[in-house]
C-alpha cells in the first residue's frame, strides 16, 4: 500500500509539472532547453522607458505610432496574467493528494542591446529589472492579479537585462528589439510529501520560506 502511495503521488507530481510546461501556448512558449516560459506578446518600449504606458506605439513622435495597438497589447498582457493566475488556481484546487507544493513565479524583464545612458544606474540590466517590476504592478493594478496574495506562491521580480537565456535573434544588425521582452518561471516546489501521520517522505531540499 504505502509504494502504491508513492506511486500515486509521484504520478500527480508528474502531471503537475506538465500542466505547468503546456500553459496557454497563444500566450506563452515552453523553452525545454532553459525551462522558461517565453512570453510571445511583443512588447516595444520607447528607448530607456519602463512602463507598459510607453510603449512604441504610445509615442506620437515613432513611426509605429499606433494608440489602438498599443491598447490591444495592453490587453492581451492582461489576458496572459490570468492564464497565469487560473492554472496555478487549477492546479491548487486538483491537488487530491494533499502534497505541499507551492509555486515560485518569477518575471524575468530583458532588453535590447543597446545602450541608453552612461550613467551605471540607467543600465540595461536596472531596465529590465524596472520593466518586470511594471508588469506586475500593471497586473495587479489593471487585471486584480497579484501573485503575492495568492496561497502557496512566491513571486520573483529580476531583470537579466542583455544577459539572461534564452536570447530571440536580431531582426537585422542594429535591430535587437524582440529581447525587450519577458520570461516568466512556474516552477513547482515540492516541500514535504505525508503518506500517513506517522511517515514523511520525499523531502526536497528546497522549498519557499
Amino acid at each position: 500500500m504505502e509504494l502504491e502511495a508513492f506511486r500515486d503521488k509521484y504520478q500527480e507530481i508528474m502531471s503537475i509539472y506538465r500542466a505547468v510546461d503546456n500553459i496557454d501556448p497563444e500566450y506563452f512558449e515552453f523553452d525545454k532547453k532553459y525551462l522558461k516560459h517565453i512570453f510571445k506578446i511583443q512588447v516595444n518600449y520607447q528607448k530607456g522607458k519602463f512602463s507598459l504606458d510607453e510603449l512604441l506605439q504610445d509615442d506620437p513622435r515613432s513611426s509605429a505610432y499606433n494608440p489602438i495597438e498599443a491598447s490591444a497589447i495592453r490587453q492581451q498582457i492582461i489576458e496572459a496574467g490570468k492564464k497565469i493566475k487560473k492554472t496555478i488556481l487549477n492546479l491548487q484546487q486538483n491537488d487530491t493528494l494533499k502534497t505541499d507544493i507551492k509555486y515560485l513565479v518569477v518575471i524575468e524583464g530583458q532588453a535590447s542591446s543597446d545602450s541608453y545612458h552612461n550613467d551605471d544606474y540607467f543600465n540595461n540590466d536596472v531596465l529590465s529589472y524596472q520593466r518586470a517590476l511594471k508588469l506586475h504592478e500593471f497586473w495587479c493594478n489593471e487585471a486584480g492579479i497579484d501573485f503575492t496574495n495568492m496561497e502557496k506562491c512566491e513571486l520573483v521580480i529580476a531583470g537579466s537585462g542583455e544577459h539572461g537565456v534564452p536570447r530571440a535573434p536580431r531582426i537585422s544588425k542594429d535591430d535587437d528589439t524582440r529581447n525587450q521582452r519577458f520570461l516568466i518561471h512556474i516552477v513547482p516546489v515540492i516541500g514535504d510529501i505525508h503518506l500517513n501521520s506517522k511517515v514523511s517522505a520525499l523531502k526536497h531540499s528546497t522549498g519557499i520560506s
